[in-house]
């Protein structure tokens, strides 16, 4: 096991047991990948759990109030910094309990411990290039928080396709009808289900959000419901079409929003966010190595812009007053 990257693997409330030896396998074709790429030292704790819900709960002092419900499916493992520069770090992943009669399937297991290894690596690494954004103890102003949601997406789409790579060295497929064998990839394994979910929030989106404006200036709803609701669902939207993305380029198919471009909601609001970051994806590395980490992750943080800018066509904007509180417009 490498001192370097160094492993603990922790089974509770009644996790399927038999899975350390697949974790520390894993660990190990990992932790070559995290030294070709300059990864710093780090300490890894994996946690398979019965129960995910109270697992994160325990595991981190600002889940307290996790549950595992999201737009696209359910949590099934999730990366906790328990330092900020992710040199202490804990993974934890739902086994399903010792009782379940399912087993687990090899490539979904696989998926799931590369992926939320992706973001191990990429957490260190942009500690290590000094681009995470600082802590505040003030409100985030709009740009900083479209910063955070531009690079949250985008490291979706990278540990996705990271774990892509890994399904297509260890999984092979060989058609029922003969001929050749082929890498085993995420579009094989997800099929259209992050596809679907996106198609399914299209109308939330618009005339949602707008919907959600006016209700505001109406006296419908207060100023903080709309404001946060118009921020963390842009937030999840952006992180479902980074999943719907990946899975788009991994199965070689043309990107999501190809397949809804005559949507309102992709025309207004969403096309011009996620093309800017998909262009920074393009033409950077799946995972970039820390020489190159600063640049491409900045290049994504820029894209907050257009985030912001989506946010003020709907006649939503923010800044901070002279001392330091945020103040939030509507046109």
């Amino acid at each position: 096991m490498s001192a370097t990257y160094a492993l603990t693997v922790i089974e509770e409330h009644g996790a399927r047991p038999g899975l350390t030896g697949f974790i520390e396998s894993v660990h190990a074709m990992i932790s070559v990948v995290a030294d070709e790429f300059d990864v710093p030292a780090l300490g890894l704790t994996v946690v398979l759990t019965g129960d995910i819900t109270a697992s994160i709960r325990a595991h981190s002092e600002i889940e307290r109030d996790f549950v595992p419900e999201r737009s696209g499916g359910i949590v099934k493992g999730k990366t906790i910094s328990v330092v900020r520069d992710f040199s202490e770090t804990v993974i934890v992943l739902d086994t399903g309990d010792a009782a379940a009669e399912e087993e687990l399937d090899q490539a979904e297991l696989l998926h799931l411990v590369v992926h939320e290894y992706g973001h191990v690596l990429i957490g260190r690494l942009r500690a290590a290039a000094g681009t995470r954004p600082p802590k505040t103890t003030r409100p985030k102003t709009p740009d900083e928080v479209a910063a955070i949601w531009a690079y949250e997406a985008a490291d979706e789409f990278r540990c996705d396709l990271f774990s892509n790579a890994f399904l297509g060295q260890c999984i092979t497929v060989t058609p029922s009808s003969g001929g050749e064998s082929r890498r085993f990839t995420l579009a094989d394994l997800l099929g259209e289900g992050y596809r679907d979910a996106f198609a399914g929030l299209l109308d939330d989106v618009h005339p949602g959000w707008a919907h959600l404006v006016r209700a505001y200036q109406t006296r419908q709803v207060g100023l903080d419901e709309m404001y946060d609701g118009l921020l963390f669902g842009t937030g999840a939207i952006l992180k479902l079409i980074a999943h719907a993305d990946a899975v788009q380029e991994a199965g070689g198919n043309a990107p999501l929003l190809t397949g809804y471009a005559d949507h309102p909601a992709v025309q207004r609001l969403l096309r011009p966010v996620w093309t800017p970051i998909r262009e920074v994806l393009d033409t950077s590395p799946t995972l970039p190595p820390l020489a190159d980490f600063a640049a491409a992750d900045r290049a994504i943080q820029d894209c907050g812009q257009h985030i912001v800018a989506m946010w003020a066509s709907l006649g939503v904007t923010g800044h901070l007053t002279e001392d330091d509180q945020l103040y939030v417009s509507v046109r």
